[in-house]
């Protein structure tokens, strides 16, 4: 049981199930018929993607989470890295598979999302900025990857790139907050994040400025006529203020413990944002 719980829970199952709401909320601002195999092919594979991602993370991060993650599942024994890495193996290649169901184009973005996370475990998450665009781009594609993967006749990626936008700026900034949360082990892995490479107060500019474009972007699709009024007040009302106080944090306590809650509060700020874009496109 203990064992099974460990493959459960190094997958970050909150993080899973937010990319699959993403892909299917995607897919059903093109097609709203939940009987399309292939939209559920395409959650599927977004979700072990995701999975595999997060577990791939875990690996290379290992030694940095025994400093600031020491519970998590690989620094705390509770998974060998062997088998987590026999894990990551068998989720990509799952979610590639299923993506091939999903259509070509979404197999394709599927494919280059896998190599791209598989990169950037390795290579670029260590690196400032790069690090940063190169998880946010892989999170924003989940959106136009749902979009494609909806039973059309005629291909309506669009219906993604507004939601794949807010994606990329939110996931950004929160990406930046977390480099903040984590300097102490970062720095004893010698990793060059942004906070570290360029110093905090980059970091906090960095996520202050994605912050306060998403302010301005998440208005657009209101303003040209795409979503109606339920997302404007959800937005005011409900994303707004916490982009907001995220930004005051940042500024005001970039502590370890207040950088996390902080993230935490951002990842529930997206599922908000996520059900903004599903009421304000009913119509």
């Amino acid at each position: 049981m203990n064992l099974l719980s460990a493959f459960f829970l190094i997958t970050r199952p909150l993080n899973v199930i937010i990319a699959g709401i993403s892909i299917l909320l995607a897919a059903m601002l093109v097609e709203t018929d939940l009987q399309c195999v292939s939209i559920w092919c395409a959650v599927a594979a977004g979700m072990l993607i995701t999975a595999g991602a997060n577990v791939i993370n875990d690996i290379y991060d290992v030694e940095i989470d025994r400093i600031n993650k020491p519970r998590r599942i690989l620094p705390a024994g509770r998974l060998s890295l062997r088998a987590a890495r026999w894990y990551t193996i068998i989720l990509l290649a799952c979610g590639v598979i299923f993506s091939i169901f999903a259509g070509l184009f979404a197999a394709l973005i599927a494919t280059s999302s896998v190599f791209l996370v598989i990169i950037y475990s390795r290579r670029l998450k260590r690196q400032p900025l790069i690090g940063n665009l190169a998880v946010s781009l892989v999170t924003a594609l989940a959106f136009v990857f749902g979009a494609l993967a909806a039973c059309t006749e005629t291909l309506q990626w669009q219906a993604g790139l507004f939601p794949a936008l807010f994606a990329f700026l939110m996931h950004f900034g929160r990406e930046v907050v977390k480099d903040l949360e984590d300097q102490i082990g970062d720095q004893a892995a010698h990793a060059r994040t942004l906070p570290l490479a360029y110093g905090q107060r980059a970091a906090q500019i960095a996520a202050t400025l994605a912050f306060a474009a998403l302010l301005i972007v998440v208005l657009l699709p209101f303003v040209l006529g795409l979503y109606h009024q339920p997302y404007l007040w959800i937005i005011l009302l409900g994303v707004y203020p916490a982009l907001v106080f995220a930004t005051w944090q940042v500024w005001r306590n970039p502590s370890a413990k207040q950088m996390r809650l902080t993230s935490n509060l951002l990842k529930a700020d997206m599922l908000l944002g996520l059900a903004a874009i599903w009421l304000g496109a009913q119509r």
